[in-house]
């Protein structure tokens, strides 16, 4: 396993390299990249492997006026891209894959899923609007004091799965990251967000392959603009 000094884009080359080492040992990989960046990444090192590439529903985006404090202001990789959407006068950034990473994606064979986030659909909307936490939201919170990345790889392989893109049941390497870029990486066992409890079918956490040492979480209050 490897521990990583901090959080952050500045270990997705790291994460990348893992990944490539030990994908033999799973039937798929999974990896959240909202711009289709990291994504792009990991399919040119994942040989003949099933690379699927699960991105933010639509219609979501970040400002810059919300990035004061926070995750865009403790991580320098993702201050210095807040300076500099600042410094363009972008105060609304969408979170998007752009039209030439659709390309290479399409040429290099990756399936891309977009749809509601496991942990982030009506739940979200009841903490957010109506504040109130419910036990999904508990349930989030508390896989990411692994790090962020171990939330958001296990909502991915579950929406991969609901999507019908890759079955259940099989091992799966999934990678994500903080905000931006990759920093978390697991093996793990594919479910239906259905069947995340399941006694025998369900979703399970196999092997750690790479996370912060220390994660930086968001706020249990933070939004993301629609």
């Amino acid at each position: 396993m490897l521990i990583l000094d901090r959080p952050g884009p500045v270990n997705t080359a790291s994460i990348v390299d893992v990944v490539q080492q030990v994908s033999a040992r799973a039937d798929a990989i999974v990896v959240a990249s909202i711009t289709g960046d990291s994504a792009l990444k990991i399919a040119r090192v994942a040989g003949s492997k099933k690379v699927v590439c699960v991105t933010c529903p639509q219609g979501m985006a970040w400002e810059t006026d919300g990035m004061e404090t926070g995750i865009f202001a403790d991580i320098p990789e993702l201050r210095a891209l807040r300076d500099t959407w600042k410094s363009e006068g972008q105060k609304r950034i969408p979170m998007e894959i752009p039209h030439q990473n659709m390309i290479q994606l399409e040429q290099m064979g990756v399936t891309k899923i977009q749809g509601t986030i496991p942990f982030f659909g009506p739940s979200f909307s009841m903490r957010i609007h109506l504040g109130h936490i419910s036990s999904l939201d508990i349930m989030a919170k508390t896989l990411e004091l692994f790090s962020p990345g171990t939330l958001v790889g296990m909502e991915c392989v579950l929406m991969a799965v609901d999507a019908g893109v890759i079955p259940e049941g099989i091992p799966v390497i999934c990678c994500a990251g903080t905000e931006r870029g990759l920093d978390t990486a697991w093996i793990v066992r594919s479910a239906a967000s259905a069947n995340i409890f399941h006694p025998e079918r369900g979703f399970r956490f196999i092997e750690l392959l790479a996370k912060p040492g220390i994660a930086l979480n968001p706020s249990v209050g933070i939004g993301y603009i629609r």
